[in-house]
């Protein structure tokens, strides 16, 4: 019996194009830290879209409408300011005092534990959570951490958003003609996605920094306050961010002295809240927000923190819902 050979014929052309998109993967690999900050970018502008959209049909002009917008949550970060600095700046005044006592308690556990020394107890830290994101972290830190970065940030949404319909036509210069309409739809889908998901993800973070407060304050462990809107900015890492904030709450009630129950009942708890935020709140908070299945935000969360680190657990939940009103758009054209 004649054997039959298959034969497959590959074009001089779809190896350009397999070489052409690996070397695009790879240039976008990069600029991976100015990829991130698009992104957030490309979020903050297509959340705050609808609400620009709206002042403008109030006869608004779209640069006044941004300007109010800025002022107002400068207002409002200044007033949550005014509420928390005093009270912090007491707290971290006295943590200065005491930071030489701290210090000499945490060196004389150390010894007495057999440990080498406190710097090899922090470089053994640090290099755990580094191999959480490895590169990506640094990109995260690098977009998030400076005053440049932040500032970068909020001029590119300004010149998003002070054309009307901005992202659009960012977005219309990467697809054909024929699709535009229907990208303008998914954007606007998208759009509100977003806007619901930074409200969730605020909430999330104010709800967490109130409890963890309390649950400092109840087990007297010092500069409660302080710990409290740590753990509520630090929400916003998922998983690493809760872990880090109760880690310095544990190291700090200790060198303060808290009964050795008290520490024990605190990471208890600690672990406790953290299982029923990442488990419960934080899937059901993002349903409600986003309209993502708990089971989806918890694999969204996963697969962006696996793949991209920290800044990929941060974004994967607008990217999932985004990802999902594509998805449906597609199905709906089928």
């Amino acid at each position: 019996m004649e054997e039959k050979k298959v034969i497959f014929e590959i074009s001089v052309m779809s190896v350009v194009k397999v070489v052409a998109l690996l070397f695009a993967f790879y240039v976008l690999y990069l600029v991976r830290d100015i990829v991130y900050l698009l992104i957030v970018v490309l979020v903050i502008s297509t959340a705050l879209e609808p609400l620009v959209a709206r002042l403008a049909t109030q006869k608004i002009p779209r640069a006044l409408s941004i300007i109010v917008i800025y002022l107002f949550i400068l207002i409002i970060l200044s007033f949550l300011l005014y509420l928390i600095i005093p009270p912090m700046a007491l707290q971290l005044k006295e943590l200065a005092l005491n930071v030489p006592y701290y210090s000499k308690r945490l060196s004389d556990f150390t010894q007495n534990a057999g440990i080498q020394s406190l710097q090899n107890v922090l470089s053994q830290l640090s290099l755990t959570l580094s191999s959480y994101g490895g590169d990506a972290i640094g990109a995260v830190f690098s977009i998030f951490g400076g005053i440049f970065s932040a500032v970068t940030i909020f001029v590119l949404t300004f010149y998003f958003l002070v054309e009307e319909n901005g992202v659009r036509h960012f977005l219309f210069n990467l697809v054909p003609v024929a699709k535009q309409e229907r990208v303008a739809k998914i954007i606007k889908k998208v759009g509100i996605k977003f806007s619901h998901w930074i409200r969730g993800q605020l909430g999330l973070m104010l709800l967490m920094g109130i409890i963890d407060g309390i649950l400092f304050y109840i087990l007297g462990v010092p500069f409660a306050l302080t710990l409290g809107v740590l753990a509520g900015l630090l929400e916003i890492i998922p998983i690493v961010g809760p872990i880090l904030s109760g880690i310095v709450a544990v190291i700090i009630a200790f060198i303060a002295g808290i009964a050795f129950w008290k520490i024990l009942l605190l990471v208890g708890l600690l672990i406790l809240v953290q299982q029923l935020e990442n488990q419960i709140l934080v899937p059901k908070i993002m349903q409600k927000a986003v309209g993502l299945s708990p089971v989806v935000v918890i694999i969204a969360l996963l697969i962006g923190g696996k793949l991209f680190g920290i800044g990929g657990a941060i974004l994967a939940v607008p990217l999932a819902a985004g990802i999902q009103v594509v998805y449906q758009e597609y199905t709906e054209i089928k």
